[in-house]
């Protein structure tokens, strides 16, 4: 679990520094109830979209699909 929360970390890291956004450092607690997974993936559903509605061709918006795979 600790390996998946510091990969959608480094996931949403990367994405973030593209436009400024904020990650939070979490407690154990945290990560271990899952809160932390569920943070990190808000932060990078919405950079995403960020990203997204700025797009004119390619990877717009509408075209956006999410996986949730836990």
């Amino acid at each position: 679990m600790l390996s998946l929360v510091k990969t959608a970390a480094v996931v949403a890291a990367v994405a973030s520094t593209a436009l400024g956004a904020t990650i939070p450092t979490f407690t154990q607690a945290q990560i271990d109830s899952g809160e932390a997974m569920r943070q990190l993936g808000k932060i990078a559903y919405d950079t995403a979209m960020a990203r997204a509605a700025k797009a004119t061709t390619g990877c717009t918006a509408d075209k956006v699909k999410i996986r949730k795979e836990w």
